[in-house]
């Protein structure tokens, strides 16, 4: 089999986790889900499917790729591409398999994005095996599908068309279709079928065979791609190529329109920790629905709600009712879990009032 290389997708800001996660300290640099960051957790994933002698490629923004690299210090080893501005997944990607290929030859890429909860890690490793063999064979365009554990509308689906083979229990099948974020009811109608899976975001391919199908349906993005790669990948190649590409997602812009997808049915737990919403169902709920994360903090008579707490005050909570509270040095949220799939909305409105200092964002 070919050189095996993961790359990880570590920009954003990750607006949803605030007044945590903020322009200087996003999401991937926090501690979310266990002691280490999400970084560091995607990390340690890669080191088990990677081939010998590679290091994963870590792309992320000039705003925090200092900060990373401090926090990653001597202990991890990989390579970095930093994202001047952020222009969604598939200019991102198209860079990396242009770099990749590149630094090691034709190689099987396997992109991760920085901020998911997987386990347990073998059964992960066989998924990436088989998806990497389904690549290096045939040719194809891989995405992991998760079977849906509940009625998400946060997420993409996947319908699932012929099955394309196995190996070691791990399937793998044609993908039929992509379906966008669904209302309550098509989500509703997607877990209940046993045909739809969740689009994971995370995907296997040759290098040059994305990079062709990027040709295909983005040729524009590919030229630039090309014109970075006679540049030697330098700062001002980058600079350009980020300058003149467009924002554009790589689901929509060549695996949606591709011929060439399968899916290979990831048989672990996944997570994207996206929200405060997915740390209710990491560290679970108490008898009356309500997820406590933190230190002094007093909850008596609260149902269905978030309370955390990163700050070295006192929380007192009382008679709260399907409500959020996430309180931090310097900002405290209190909002109705109704409304956090809006909070960017109102992110944006608190920035626009220029009544508050740009730290907090």
């Amino acid at each position: 089999m070919k050189t095996i290389v993961p790359v990880i997708l570590a920009g954003g800001i990750g607006e949803r986790f605030w007044p945590l996660s903020r322009s200087s300290l996003p999401k991937q640099l926090l501690a979310l889900t266990s002691r280490r960051t999400m970084i560091e957790e995607t990390l340690s994933r890669t080191y088990a499917i990677r081939s010998r002698g590679v290091v994963p490629l870590v792309i992320t923004g000039k705003t925090i790729a200092s900060r990373m690299k401090a926090l990653l210090s001597r202990k991890w080893r990989y390579d970095l591409l930093v994202e001047p501005t952020g222009k969604n997944t598939a200019p991102a990607i198209a860079l990396a398999a242009a770099w990749v290929r590149a630094r090691y030859g034709e190689s099987i890429m396997v992109v991760l994005p920085a901020d998911h909860l997987i386990r347990p890690l073998d059964a992960f490793v066989k998924a990436v095996r088989h998806a990497c063999l389904l690549a290096d064979a045939r040719e194809r365009l891989i995405v992991f599908g998760v079977k849906p554990s509940r009625p998400e509308t946060g997420y993409g689906y996947i319908m699932l068309g012929k099955g394309t083979g196995a190996t070691g229990g791990v399937k793998s099948y044609q993908v039929s279709r992509f379906i966008e974020k669904p209302d309550a009811a098509g989500a509703a109608r997607y877990c209940r079928s046993g045909a739809y899976r969740w689009n994971s975001g995370m995907f296997v391919w040759k290098t040059s065979v994305v990079l062709q199908e990027i040709k295909n349906h983005l040729p524009a993005l590919f030229s630039l791609t090309e014109e970075a790669l006679h540049g030697g990948f330098s700062k001002e190649a980058i600079a350009r190529f980020y300058r003149a590409a467009e924002k554009e997602s790589i689901d929509f812009g060549v695996m949606e329109r591709s011929n060439r997808v399968d899916a290979v049915e990831g048989r672990f737990h996944w997570d994207d920790i996206g929200s405060w919403e997915s740390l209710s169902r990491v560290n679970g709920v108490n008898s009356a629905g309500t997820t406590v994360i933190g230190n002094r903090i007093f909850e008596q008579e609260c149902r269905n709600s978030i309370i955390v707490n990163r700050s070295p005050q006192t929380i007192a909570a009382i008679g709260c009712s399907a409500a959020a509270i996430i309180a931090t040095r310097d900002a405290l949220l209190v909002i109705s879990r109704s409304k956090l799939p809006e909070l960017k909305k109102f992110l944006g409105r608190m920035k626009l009032s220029g009544e508050f200092p740009s730290e907090l964002f």
